[in-house]
């Protein structure tokens, strides 16, 4: 009796209306906040690179997008287990939630066989800029051989995100961050006379161990006796057709966004290329994005986790609720970032420019144009997160990845090698032509996702 009351209540998320804007705030409220933060730690990053040397900042953002597409398969395909943790507690199944978690446990510690042989020995093959090669190096090498963690938090992050339990895993990547900032303090910079400054190395140790210290507390917390007991979480073994399960769904999304990444990757490429005007112009705005991200990705997660309940407990009309709520949440978003990225931009690129060096007239004011075609992007790529989401609850990976593999490509990369690179155009028209791509992906996940297609896709997973 007491089981089944549990596994009745667990099918109700909130208090709030379901579907509603309130109800997708809730869950994904402290996504965000654990997010922003991390977001906020990536630009700290950025910042303290940036007054330690504009050459360590540009080195950071190559080499970073390089770790960035590496590390992506493999978290973007353990967090799919969160899809099935909400199929199992939306249905009441609440004793089955631990398994699709250990599942994707297993291929994250597969992964440091893959990472530690590429952060060992693959740095000198990728970077061969002149002007930044040992500094990219350095960091790259550092940091690929973390990455295993990062995907350990993410597949443990997962049993907390798909049912909706979300304030313990924020704590924890909160104070996970925290550390990060505090390390980079004192890694990259260095008190004298006790550490020595790292510089860019003390950034990627930084980074690398919170990252090892996130995961080490999320399985504490997962591996204790009362989830052990409720949520099935001692059981650890092997369940290949649930592994398998995981991969199909998974795997496609996670090839779509490694393939999103490889298309910075290369744009990075080609910017260092043009030289270090360009590649400042990019990098800022970049970094600028990095402050404002978080809601994309925290929105997204939590749209799955709900989608992934509503989907488990047969009430497929509400998924189309919780996409009119989510874009009702970006629309008013993206009207008060105006104030930083369209009328003071001002405000936030000053700090990333050091006393020491000094821009012309006509790179800043490229930048402040950039962060205009940010704003853009920051609208139509929260939206297309938005139905990514929706679209992997009900496991329309394959379509994600068409898409996500071809539409970088496709609508950002070709049109910047032929605007910027081949013919010369402003930096800033990096930015014009991917906020094209974040228009163009989002009409066309919004196509699919009106086909309804995903119904009869939920219905048979």
């Amino acid at each position: 009796m007491w089981s089944r009351t549990l596994s009745i209540k667990e099918k109700s998320l909130t208090s709030f209306p379901e579907g509603s804007m309130r109800e997708l705030l809730q869950i994904s409220f402290p996504l965000i906040v654990a997010l922003m933060s991390s977001g906020l730690m990536l630009f700290l990053d950025r910042l303290f690179l940036a007054h330690y040397s504009l050459n360590a900042l540009n080195a950071a953002a190559h080499a970073g997008a390089s770790v960035q597409f590496l590390q992506f398969w493999s978290i973007a395909t353990v967090c799919i287990a969160e899809v099935f943790v909400g199929r199992y507690n939306g249905a009441g199944k609440v004793e089955k939630v631990g398994q699709p978690v250990w599942q994707m446990i297993w291929l994250a510690l597969g992964t440091f066989l893959i990472y530690l042989p590429l952060g060992i020995f693959a740095g000198p093959f990728i970077f061969y800029s002149e002007s930044y090669k040992d500094l990219e190096i350095e960091f790259f090498s550092i940091l690929t051989c973390f990455i295993p963690f990062a995907a350990l938090s993410a597949a443990l992050s997962a049993f907390y995100i798909g049912r909706g339990k979300v304030t313990f895993m924020t704590a924890v990547m909160l104070g996970s961050n925290f550390l990060n900032v505090f390390l980079d303090a004192i890694l990259i910079y260095g008190v004298s006379p006790w550490i020595p400054s790292y510089g860019i190395a003390g950034a990627a140790w930084a980074t690398g161990i919170s990252q090892a210290c996130q995961a080490i507390v999320l399985f504490s917390s997962f591996f204790c006796r009362s989830n052990r007991l409720q949520y099935g979480t001692g059981r650890w073994k092997i369940n290949k057709r649930l592994f398998l399960s995981c991969m199909r769904i998974g795997l496609p999304s996670a090839v779509a966004h490694s393939l999103e990444i490889l298309a910075w990757v290369l744009i990075f490429e080609l910017m260092s290329r043009l030289g270090s005007d360009y590649m400042t112009v990019v990098t800022i705005a970049q970094s600028i994005l990095f402050l404002f991200s978080f809601m994309t990705e925290g929105v997204s997660k939590g749209a799955t986790a709900i989608a992934a309940n509503f989907i488990g407990s047969q009430k497929h009309e509400l998924v189309w609720k919780l996409l009119i709520s989510g874009t009702k949440f970006y629309t008013c978003i993206f009207l008060l970032l105006s104030v930083f990225l369209v009328w003071h931009p001002a405000l936030l690129i000053k700090w990333f420019i050091p006393e020491s060096e000094s821009l012309s007239l006509q790179t800043l004011e490229t930048i402040q144009v950039a962060c205009f075609w940010v704003w853009i992007y920051f609208l139509f790529d929260g939206v297309s997160w938005l139905l990514i989401g929706l679209l992997t609850a009900a496991g329309d990976t394959p379509f994600v990845m068409k898409v996500g593999g071809i539409a970088p490509l496709l609508f950002a990369l070709l049109p910047v090698y032929l605007f910027v690179f081949q013919w010369e155009a402003s930096p800033s028209v990096t930015w014009m032509m991917i906020a094209f791509y974040a228009f163009a992906s989002a009409i066309i996940y919004f196509w699919r996702f009106r086909s309804e297609r995903w119904r009869e896709l939920a219905l048979a997973c």
